[in-house]
């Protein structure tokens, strides 16, 4: 028997025992199996499906590309410099009227309003839910969050609480040996081995989940009360393909700072409008970061998180949507507490930029485990879509920006002559109105979802966007140069206490959201 077929055969005697077991019934499972949950936490995915894994940085062909491109440009500009550049600048313009497109289309089809969702059904046969809760350092938020999980509007004896716990982390493991005395809770001690990540914390729950749903929570979180029944009521009203739905996320000190306004503002616009966007139209959705839920068969057929990918929400948005099953949006909110001072903002943002990289990366490759949509088919222009505009968009703005800003500054002050040998006319002219209008475009669509919401005291904010996306543009910079030396370093993102100054009650979130 092949180590392939052997492992199959342990996964399937786990999922057996599992069917059957009981919360007492873990610890022993999980001892009985521990060679197998370190791999299948760890190696499952990249020994299965190794062109999925970013632990593969490039492959041989991306590597080849890559290669002929820098030759081929270097080449071009030794001969014909100016036309080299022009082309290179014309064809940046049109992406970035290709992202603004899309983005107006977005808006529009969000002009009718939506129809508010019924409540929750009567259902008297609730299945077992996983809920999987990677933690940290983080014993100042673990009452909080105990007190929210507790706290939710699904009977407790369906629930199969997993609180994921690093080996080294003693504080919050004493904690949460002490608070989490409820049934449904089972403490998950993740071993001190690399890559010391989220997404490989959360397959070590992942593999002895009891539930056949399974969500993920960040420390923080508060969601609301009945969540979970929304969860189950989209998976039995949707298809079978149906594999994942997001929940909405926003952030209950969004009025503390100018930058938490700013953060909200801009989730407001990623759940309300963009994401949405994508799922009415069947395209592939880079997940958040937390309260998305799967089917667990679906998840640990597809080979669960990607522990080398720093963004692995956004990447099994992707996955699922190759292997051909779809993703839905729910109207339920978590509410999430938003970094608000600028270092840290900085650090947060420039992991999930260097694991948008990642999973480019990792999407862009030619890979044999499953046909690609051609590209003008329905599922190919879709994919396209969300590959290429949405996240590609996201980074290529981050990185290219201010360089387009500095060219502009040097323009307007009269030392930018020599632009007028790669700046042409009409490409001049095109240029600075796709600077200028688009720019002014994305400070309005951030306005939008806020204004929907009433958050009126939000939108004065809107004259900071330029510092913000500079900002973004220092993050970029900051992934780009991490992918190089440090591909899959974990940065850690500080929560203080949920009850801070400037947090909003959820009661009073709830009341405002919509």
């Amino acid at each position: 028997m092949s180590d392939r077929q052997g492992r199959s055969a342990q996964a399937a005697r786990l999922q057996a025992r599992l069917a059957s077991a009981k919360h007492g019934d873990i610890l022993a499972i999980r001892h009985d199996n521990a060679g197998f949950l370190d791999w299948a936490a760890l190696e499952k995915l990249r020994d299965d499906m190794p062109m999925l894994s970013a632990s593969h940085r490039l492959s041989r062909r991306q590597k080849a590309v890559c290669l002929v491109l820098v030759l081929l440009i270097t080449a071009l500009l030794a001969v014909a410099p100016f036309r080299t550049l022009t082309v290179i600048n014309g064809l940046f313009v049109l992406y970035c009227c290709a992202g603004l497109a899309l983005r107006g289309w977005m808006l529009l089809s969000n002009l009718r309003p939506q129809a508010r969702a019924a409540a929750p059904a009567q259902v008297h046969d609730w299945p077992v839910v996983t809920i999987l809760i990677p933690l940290y350092k983080e014993a100042a938020t673990l009452p909080h969050l105990v007190d929210a999980l507790l706290g939710l509007d699904y009977p407790q004896d369906r629930l199969d609480i997993k609180i994921l716990l690093e080996e080294d982390d003693t504080e919050t493991r004493a904690l949460a040996e002490r608070i989490c005395r409820a049934p449904c809770f089972d403490l998950v001690h993740v071993p001190d081995n690399l890559p010391r990540t989220k997404p490989k914390a959360c397959n070590y729950g992942l593999w002895t989940a009891l539930g056949e749903i399974t969500v993920i929570y960040d420390a923080e979180d508060r969601p609301e009360a009945d969540q979970l029944k929304k969860a189950v009521i989209a998976f039995r009203a949707g298809e079978d393909r149906l594999a994942c739905v997001q929940a909405r996320l926003n952030y209950y000190n969004r009025r503390k700072n100018w930058l938490t306004q700013l953060f909200s503002m801009e989730y407001a616009l990623l759940f309300d409008i963009v994401l949405p966007s994508l799922a009415r139209v069947g395209a592939p959705i880079p997940l958040g970061g937390t309260s998305n839920f799967f089917r667990t068969r679906i998840l640990q057929d597809i080979g669960g998180w990607d522990p080398y990918n720093v963004t692995e929400d956004a990447d099994l948005g992707l996955r699922l949507a190759a292997v051909g099953y779809s993703v839905g949006v729910i109207n339920s909110t978590t509410y999430e507490e938003a970094v608000s001072h600028a270092g840290q903002w900085v650090r947060q943002r420039s992991r999930w930029l260097k694991g948008y990289f990642q999973t480019w990366l990792v999407h862009t490759r030619r890979n044999p485990y499953f046909a690609k949509p051609p590209l003008f088919s329905r599922a190919g222009f879709t994919r396209f879509i969300t590959l290429h505009l949405v996240m590609g968009g996201v980074l290529v703005s981050a990185v290219v920006n201010p360089i387009f800003w500095l060219l502009y500054i040097l323009w307007l002050s009269g030392h930018g002559d020599w632009l007028a040998n790669i700046y042409p006319s009409p490409l001049l002219e095109i240029s600075v109105f796709t600077l200028l209008g688009g720019n002014a475009f994305m400070a309005y669509l951030t306005i939008v979802a806020p204004l929907r919401r009433r958050w009126y005291d939000h939108c004065v904010y809107v004259v900071l966007m330029p510092v913000y996306w500079l900002m973004l543009s220092v993050a970029g910079y900051k992934a780009l140069w991490q992918l190089i030396v440090k591909p899959f370093y974990w940065e850690k993102t500080m929560h203080g206490a949920p009850d801070a100054e400037g947090n909003d009650t959820v009661t009073s979130l709830v009341a405002d959201k919509s």
